[in-house]
């Protein structure tokens, strides 16, 4: 449950890597996020960490929890099965995109096909072929 004393932010990293500059220095935020971005290089890493005392104590603690050989390999597990369970989804979410398609161009046909149109017009507009028209 969420109170006032819990607060939850989503930040946009794809966004924020887009920006063209990064105030680290007076921007308490984009210093968090330059601490937070995988891709940062080490000396702007380092440069952070001594800039700012909670992302030192943070960098500190995340150093002492991937010291731990066991966690970090859960860690790694988690992290490859949650690319394979979104590349899953986005897998079915696609097939479902190309069946619901051809779906939809099958219903078009049959509908066009009880108002009497000809095969070769339903044929040129819906793109499904001759033989599966006439199956219709």
């Amino acid at each position: 449950m969420l109170t006032d004393v819990l607060e939850i932010h989503f930040i946009n990293m794809v966004k924020f890597r887009k920006l063209k500059t990064v105030d680290i220095a007076n921007n308490l935020l984009e210093r968090w996020l330059t601490f937070l971005d995988v891709n940062t290089p080490e000396k702007t890493l380092q440069e952070v960490i001594q800039m700012d005392s909670a992302i030192n104590k943070a960098f500190q603690r995340l150093n002492f929890v991937t010291q731990d050989k066991e966690f970090l390999r859960e860690y790694h597990l988690r992290e490859i099965a949650l690319s394979d369970w979104t590349t899953g989804i986005d897998t079915a979410t696609e097939k479902g995109i190309i069946q619901g398609a051809a779906q939809k161009q099958i219903e078009i046909a049959r509908n066009l096909l009880k108002k009497g149109l000809a095969i070769d017009l339903i044929h040129e507009t819906t793109g499904l072929d001759i033989e599966t028209i006439q199956s219709l």
